[in-house]
């Protein structure tokens, strides 16, 4: 068994439940394939590693040292979410090292039966990699297809800090086009088979919120000025593709004020560097 982004570890019981309905547990776990280590993908690694030592974790090289050595990145998140970290992503137990495989794009992991190409694919995040499945066409994109919950067509592109690179993210949707995946298997909310589509879709939502977002910076707008604005605007988008269900869906997994500071970030170190970047 080879679980892609296990999830975080306030979930785990929810993962373990699923893989007994497919008839397996934790110690038939072969391979952990992280696509990053942000919380939501890579938090619960640690656990099942402790659970079934013999899992190998394959990571991008900038994210493997923070899965074998977790403090300084726990240490931030628990600034930023206080008393709520446990009740969000419950423990991030570190790696050992020797179940580590580093990744930085291009390789070939080899599994029972199959082999997963690697390709970098930032603009999400720095450590970001995907994989796709040269025995099935499946493409196993993590964030950087963005977000989309069926029946609807609108990929979303989420835009948490720090490391949102708008730029190297249009290089890594040409990567998946490259790959001609028969379907696209983001983290969160599914898999899709209308690839161009979606990835049509993304293209030009990723341009749309950066372009609303650096109109709020050129107004001069104070950052909750530019997260409301930039909230209802997107809310008022999303109530166009669906019903409220749907909505909340959207939101949670690209929360508007996190995707609004991302992308302000962004805007802020481009005009730091200068025109030439």
């Amino acid at each position: 068994v080879t679980v892609v982004d296990p999830g975080p570890g306030s979930t785990l019981t929810t993962l373990i439940e699923g893989l007994k309905k497919l008839g397996h547990g934790v110690n038939d776990i072969e391979a952990v394939c992280l696509t990053h280590i942000h919380f939501d993908h890579a938090g619960a690694t640690g656990e099942l590693v402790a659970m079934n030592p013999d899992i190998r974790v394959y990571v991008h090289t900038v994210g493997a040292r923070h899965m074998v050595s977790p403090e300084r990145l726990l240490a931030s998140a628990k600034r930023l979410y206080g008393a709520d970290f446990d009740r969000l992503w419950g423990r991030f137990l570190p790696v050992p090292e020797e179940n580590i495989s580093a990744l930085d794009g291009g390789e070939s992991v080899q599994l029972p039966g199959r082999t997963l190409a690697v390709a970098y694919a930032p603009g999400h995040a720095k450590h970001h990699v995907s994989y796709l499945d040269e025995l099935t066409g499946a493409a196993y994109t993590g964030d950087t297809a963005g977000c989309r919950v069926a029946p609807a067509s609108y990929a979303f592109p989420p835009t948490p800090p720090p490391d949102i690179d708008v730029e190297l993210w249009r290089q890594s949707i040409e990567v998946f086009r490259g790959w001609s995946p028969s379907v696209l298997v983001p983290t969160h909310f599914g898999w899709f088979e209308d690839v161009e589509d979606h990835l049509d879709s993304l293209e030009r939502n990723l341009a749309l919120v950066s372009k609303r977002v650096k109109a709020s910076l050129d107004r001069g707008m104070t950052a909750e000025g530019g997260v409301e604005d930039f909230a209802t605007w997107h809310r008022q988008r999303l109530e166009a593709e669906g019903d409220e269900e749907m909505v909340r869906a959207y939101l949670q997994g690209a929360p508007p004020d996190a995707c609004w500071h991302g992308l302000a970030r962004y805007w802020r170190k481009r005009e730091e560097l200068g025109p030439s970047t």
